[in-house]
């Protein structure tokens, strides 16, 4: 078992590798019990856009986290668990699907430690915006990385709609 104090010692983010998909799908379905995604769901995201999906790994190439993220359009997120088959020709918005860490791994800066990489991400599809949706309680975070709270309620409803009452739907304006 992996030692809790030592995890932000050794975890680090990197670039997510074909082989790490068994695994992220895993602590996917542990993590996510109330929105379930398909294995072939996430390995489509990332066939569609490999420069934005990581791992985070331990010194044993464990995975303690992963996130998924990609250009899109600014509106209504795509629907949980479905295939996006395309993604859009003229991107205007950078979506971060999901980042999601073990449970021994949160609270730790972790997740934090990404948030620049997929800014930098963001700017190199080039789009000047980004969104996501805050699930189970993590709009506090998202604030504290820069995102806001998206004022058109019609938004705020499609991410209850998706997720669940505590959705929020969140962006950053990219400078």
């Amino acid at each position: 078992m992996t030692n809790p104090d030592m995890i932000a010692l050794s975890a680090r983010w990197r670039p997510m590798q074909p082989a790490d998909l068994a695994a992220v799908s895993d602590l996917s379905n542990r993590i996510h019990v109330d929105f379930p995604e398909r294995r072939e769901v996430l390995e489509e995201k990332f066939r569609l856009y490999p420069a934005g999906c990581f791992s985070l790994t331990d010194d044993a190439d464990a995975i303690l986290g992963y996130c998924f993220s990609h250009p899109w359009r600014f509106g209504p997120p795509p629907a949980l668990d479905t295939f996006l088959q395309a993604l859009p020709q003229q991107p205007d918005t950078y979506f971060i699907h999901d980042m999601t860490l073990d449970l021994p791994a949160q609270g730790r800066n972790l997740a934090a430690a990404l948030v620049p990489v997929l800014v930098q991400t963001a700017r190199q599809v080039p789009v000047t915006h980004m969104m996501l949706v805050a699930v189970s309680g993590s709009s506090p975070f998202w604030g504290k990385m820069g995102f806001r709270r998206t004022e058109d309620e019609a938004l705020q409803a499609s991410a209850r709609a998706k997720y669940d009452e505590g959705a929020v739907h969140m962006e950053r304006q990219l400078a």
